[in-house]
């Protein structure tokens, strides 16, 4: 099948968010897939947070079982007016650049694969006038394309989407709530992790590698500096553990919503990392704290588990589909207290930190990127089939 992948963003070396549309995009390929990706990139944001722009066009080379394959990428320029009043304008904008783009592709695409709900409302004009069969895979940390659509406009995209692939059973259901599907037409599928890019390497040789004492007890976070991911929460319960011995990591970059920064003391990285480099350090942790307000299925998350983490994160539902007592300690995200016992507990308690790092390991081993997209790839024709 020839997929295009309809995307709001797309990594590149100077920008690495949204690196798990590339995990996925490439794991298509190594299936057997022809993949061409489409994703705006803007203008705007590139000149805000000075990120270098990218070719409209290049091809990316993989290795695959048939040998080299190729996956083209299409990042068409646009601009983007903020998530104001001017959001349905940019909306307009995005979805015009997107179908363009697409009218000029020379091989019409057998399949459309959208990633979120947004990307979805980009390419469904041109999925529907040439009969191409769509699907969208929803992962937002809250739905709200439908607060800037027609109800004719939802509807089109309700009754032209062959399938919903969610990444948990939030996302599934918020999606049916905001009348953009139904049950029949989804299926739950958590995201996954390439277990050659996330993988446990062992403490003492990441700690080693990283010149960092075996002795220290090490907290690592991964996600963008802002209040709903919690970077300063973290921060705040290390603080107030007050334990010299505490040491922590703080991956990320300061992207999207209030910007905070982490201020405890014994900070031993913090910054962004390539997504290749990332491994290393969450293995040389001994726990991964990430109590975020909202998500759809956090990436990070699962990328801690592949390195046998225990995990401190959110008692809300979007975590449910993933972590259990077996592998984390939920916890209420906005108290800084809960989210300190936590990292304490984990630390005091050596016995709980190894169950939680063998929970991790058996947990991550099921969610891994070859095995979803084996299954996103039969629900797309069983879902063609059913609707023949």
């Amino acid at each position: 099948m020839h997929i295009l992948i309809s995307a709001q963003t797309y990594p590149s070396p100077k920008n690495q968010l949204s690196a798990f549309v590339a995990v996925l995009a490439e794991e298509m390929v190594r299936q057997g897939e022809d993949v061409t990706v489409l994703a705006p990139q803007s203008l705007t944001t590139c000149w805000r947070h000075k990120i270098p722009l990218c070719p409209q066009k290049y091809k990316v080379k993989m290795e695959t079982p048939e040998g080299i394959r190729e996956m083209t990428i299409l990042r068409p320029l646009c601009i983007t007016l903020g998530q104001g009043r001017f959001n349905k304008l940019s909306i307009r904008i995005d979805r015009f650049i997107v179908n363009r783009t697409a009218k000029r592709l020379k091989t019409r695409p057998d399949i459309i694969y959208s990633h979120f709900w947004k990307a979805a409302n980009n390419i469904i004009d041109f999925a529907v006038e040439n009969g191409i069969p769509s699907f969208v895979a929803t992962g937002e940390d809250e739905i709200t394309i439908d607060q800037f659509l027609s109800p004719q406009r939802i509807s089109l995209l309700k009754d032209n989407m062959k399938g919903v692939i969610c990444v948990s059973t939030k996302n599934q259901t918020e999606s049916i709530a905001h009348h953009l599907t139904e049950l029949p037409k989804t299926i739950v599928l958590p995201n996954a992790v390439n277990p050659k890019e996330f993988y446990h390497i062992g403490q003492k040789a990441a700690r080693e590698q990283l010149g960092y004492s075996q002795d220290d007890f090490i907290v690592a976070y991964c996600g963008r500096f802002n209040t709903r991911k919690g970077c300063r929460r973290v921060s705040d319960a290390i603080t107030l553990l007050n334990d010299p011995q505490i040491k922590s990591i703080f991956i990320g970059i300061a992207s999207g919503g209030i910007h905070e920064e982490p201020a405890c003391e014994g900070i031993l990285f913090k910054g962004s990392l390539n997504h290749h480099e990332i491994v290393t350090y969450l293995n040389a942790a001994d726990v991964f704290v990430l109590p975020t307000q909202a998500e759809g299925c956090s990436n990070a998350i699962i990328e801690a588990m592949a390195c046998g983490l225990p995990i401190v994160s959110s008692d809300l539902p979007f975590n449910y589909d993933i972590l259990n007592d077996s592998n984390a300690i939920l916890v209420d995200p906005m108290n800084v207290r809960q989210i300190a016992d936590a990292i304490s507990e984990i630390k005091r308690n050596s016995e709980l930190r190894q169950s939680k790092s063998t929970g991790s390991l058996e947990a991550a081993q099921k969610l891994s990127i070859e095995n979803r997209v084996s299954r996103i790839l039969e629900f797309i024709k069983k879902q063609i089939q059913t609707n023949l």
